[in-house]
């Protein structure tokens, strides 16, 4: 049926989450494309074979306005009754084809605009993501884990690459405008700010050697830490570090 595709795009793009996105359905993506295209050609079609129509029953009621008039002098009246009869018959089926392709193509234009707010709504739960991702990752595309990588369609992740370059070049001028000798936790959350300024973390993944405010840490695979949130949180984000106890 009409716009069954475009609803299977859209429930994809519900199943996106903060922790979460699936792969990207490059396939699903093109039937709701061709299935676009396809009706607005028929829209197309069908608005010209109107017009034709339109003005066909324009110039049948201009020249039969009594279709009476038309007839042959000479004819009987049953037979000029059934000439009137067939004329009116035509009419009203002309006028009825001409309201069936009106409700048609009606029809065909909700469902193609009802398509291209799915293939929207589809693209820009994918970008948030991306782009809550980046922040998280204090907009170092180059953290972004290959198992996720994998999941991006390659238009996504130059989006990503480009994302990140561009808001770190804002954010290094904003920093070096109101803190030049320190930095800003970009990624905080502004509304709720932490609890603790440290936290206990178990290391899932080995992540190596880390810089942190209080020097190196060794992050090896079955280690606990106790560190300060800023440093290790986009690490907890991505999944190397399990933050232990949280509040």
């Amino acid at each position: 049926m009409l716009g069954d595709e475009a609803f299977r795009l859209a429930k994809e793009a519900k199943d996106i989450a903060a922790d979460h996105i699936p792969a990207y359905n490059e396939e699903q993506v093109r039937l709701v494309t061709q299935e676009t295209r396809y009706l607005w050609t028929r829209i197309e079609e069908m608005i010209a074979s109107l017009n034709t129509a339109v003005a066909n029953q324009q110039r049948d009621g201009l020249s039969q306005t009594d279709p009476r008039s038309s007839q042959p002098h000479g004819l009987p009246n049953q037979q000029k009754h059934s000439l009137s009869q067939t004329a009116s018959t035509q009419q009203s089926a002309a006028q009825a084809e001409i309201e069936n392709t009106n409700a048609q193509t009606a029809l065909y234009f909700l469902t193609l605009n009802r398509n291209k707010r799915c293939l929207l709504a589809y693209h820009h739960r994918r970008t948030q993501f991306l782009r809550s991702l980046l922040w998280t990752l204090h907009l170092a595309s180059s953290m972004i884990p290959a198992s996720l990588s994998l999941r991006l369609s390659s238009e996504e992740q130059n989006y990503a690459r480009d994302y990140a370059r561009l808001n770190s070049t804002y954010r290094d001028a904003i920093e070096n405008q109101l803190c030049p000798s320190d930095s800003l936790n970009w990624a905080a959350d502004g509304e709720l700010p932490p609890r603790d300024l440290f936290i206990e973390v178990r290391v899932i993944k080995d992540c190596g050697e880390i810089v942190t405010e209080n020097g190196v840490v060794n992050l090896q695979a079955g280690t606990q830490h106790y560190l300060h949130r800023s440093d290790v949180e986009h690490l907890v984000t991505i999944g190397y570090l399990e933050h232990v106890n949280p509040s």
